[in-house]
């Protein structure tokens, strides 16, 4: 299945996360803003400095969001539907492809010592997006979940993909910083170890995933290599995605479909708070990449650990509905920001880590939920509209993150903490709301019937491949 993909692509962005965070900021330091380059290594001891270079990088954060997921959000529209057709694996490749192209650039980057920060946009982000990226690697990841389990396994399944990336997070953070600094600070050997590992990502989902995970996908290799265009930027490619996304459906469940979308957006909103946070512990309590990868790195564990026990523990143990699931973990994220406002000492922010590490449940939940209210013959292009949705943020987000932090950096920079809690509280609304209008149904209830497995080849070696996912030993076995 798709988790080592996953696991691979994941551990290769969190091991260069916090790095790529300093490399940003030292750009702007040494080339944008001309310091020296022990200034700009030891940034957090002069304060008038590091106000004036992040305000450069902040503002760089927001510009290279736009250019991240302008084209991703256009080629959606197509993917979706092609998926369906063509099968999850290419485009999930493709857009591996894209992001390896990315890293390399960036390595590339490293070494032009009179490249200022803005060329990233250009020389790195803007070229990888045309394979889809993000967007084409967690939407083909999820309908291939979707596509090879069963309605009941799901929510489960979901949450185990979900937590192999999260894993990724405290191992790659803790991991990237001892390796950042035996290696004498670089950033080139940082990311050259970051393209190592996605291209390892791409060639185990070249020789072990399935082109087609269900009858009706027809194999990509039908096709001579010229027609490939033409096949994926099919204008029924778009017709059919939203004739899908606007059909009428049964018990309501188009609105309660629009309504997870939106919230889905609004929970996503506070990733783009990230690159703050960082910004703002190097301002506010003079943190460095060590005490910064420290915070991030049981932040980081404490997410997997709830993960891998909460939501087990909120579905078998106490039988919560999704949806009070969800209100759980968005108020979680909300009252972590309530701490990060008031904390006076770094330590505190801690405190805030644990209490917001319930707040990631809400996302495989409401992957989960959308699944099972649509049948697989739809599932490419929901989970593509998903990635709209989801990917469609940062171009508001982001813009709203930066200009509220170079607003306020002089006044009140938490104030980036209320934007979150107010989108978390959208979110735990939404929940509330869909709560009570479904008395008590669940949305899968009323989800289309799925066709039993049949005892053809194809069904039979799927229903085999869930039957190994449930088992705890092995690399295949788990997926």
């Amino acid at each position: 299945s798709v988790e080592p993909t996953m696991f691979l692509y994941m551990m290769a962005f969190m091991l260069t996360s916090v790095v790529e965070q300093a490399f940003f900021l030292y750009k702007a330091c040494t080339v944008d803003h001309g310091y020296s380059h022990d200034i700009c290594l030891n940034i957090e001891q002069y304060q008038d400095i590091k106000k004036e270079v992040q305000v450069t990088t902040s503002t760089f954060h927001q510009w290279n969001n736009i250019a991240m997921y302008v084209v991703p959000i256009f080629l959606a529209m197509f993917l979706g539907a092609w998926s369906d057709r063509r099968g999850r694996k290419l485009p999930l490749v493709l857009g591996l492809i894209g992001k390896l192209f990315y890293s390399v650039m960036i390595v590339v980057n490293t070494r032009m010592p009179t490249w200022p920060v803005e060329y990233i946009i250009y020389t790195a982000t803007l070229p990888s997006v045309l394979t889809g990226a993000d967007i084409a690697i967690f939407a083909s990841c999820f309908a291939y979940i979707s596509d090879i389990t069963t309605v009941e396994e799901r929510t489960l399944r979901i949450t185990i993909l979900d937590a192999t990336y999260l894993s990724t997070m405290p191992i790659g953070v803790a991991l990237g910083n001892v390796i950042f600094n035996h290696t004498g600070k670089s950033y080139t050997i940082m990311f050259t170890i970051n393209a190592s590992l996605l291209a390892c990502s791409i060639i185990y989902s070249v020789l072990f995933l399935k082109s087609r995970t269900t009858e009706r996908q027809c194999s990509i290799r039908e096709l001579p290599w010229y027609r490939m265009p033409l096949d994926f930027f099919d204008r029924q490619h778009i017709v059919r995605s939203v004739q899908t996304f606007v059909k009428k459906r049964t018990l309501h469940r188009r609105t309660y479909l629009y309504l997870l979308m939106v919230a889905m957006s609004f929970y996503t909103f506070q990733r783009d708070e990230k690159p703050k946070m960082y910004l703002y512990t190097q301002l506010r309590f003079n943190w460095d990449t060590d005490l910064y990868s420290y915070f991030k790195t049981y932040q980081s564990a404490a997410y997997v650990v709830m993960m891998f026990l909460g939501v087990p523990f909120f579905t078998r143990v106490l039988g919560l509905k999704d949806t009070i699931i969800i209100m759980i973990g968005a108020l979680a994220h909300a009252s972590a920001r309530f701490v990060y406002i008031f904390a006076q000492v770094g330590w505190v922010l801690y405190i805030g880590a644990t209490i917001s590490s319930v707040g990631p449940v809400v996302a495989p939940v409401l992957r989960s939920m959308i699944s099972k209210m649509v049948p697989n013959t739809e599932r490419g292009i929901i989970f593509s509209f998903l990635s709209v949705f989801d990917n469609a943020v940062p171009l508001f987000s982001g813009v709203l993150y930066t200009q509220v932090y170079n607003s306020s950096i002089n006044t009140y920079p938490q104030a980036v903490f209320l934007l979150t809690m107010g989108t978390q509280m959208v979110v735990f609304f939404i929940a509330l709301a869909i709560h009570f209008s479904l008395r008590g149904r669940t949305l899968d209830e009323s989800a289309p019937t799925e066709k039993p497995p049949s005892t053809t080849l194809i069904n039979g070696d799927l229903k085999d491949h869930a039957i190994q996912a449930a088992l705890p030993n092995g690399d295949s076995q788990q997926r």
